[in-house]
């Protein structure tokens, strides 16, 4: 495995994990911290997994070249 394929690896696990909570997090209408969620949060933490996910179809690009 190459130090490029490595780095793509680790930053798609964190991205990944990081779309996971946020996921999490609107379908139980909770924050990790037992808080309730928001409407606003709610739409802000889908527009962050948006956001996420097409980083991480970024990356998938990125590394298939």
């Amino acid at each position: 495995m190459t130090d490029k394929e490595a780095f793509l690896t680790d930053y798609e696990i964190a991205l990944r994990a990081a779309i996971n909570v946020l996921r999490d997090t609107i379908e139980s209408h909770r924050m990790p911290s037992g808080l309730p969620l928001e409407p606003d949060a709610a739409a802000l933490h889908e527009r962050a997994i948006e956001r996420l996910e097409a980083l991480l179809r970024s990356a998938a690009n990125d590394g298939q070249r």
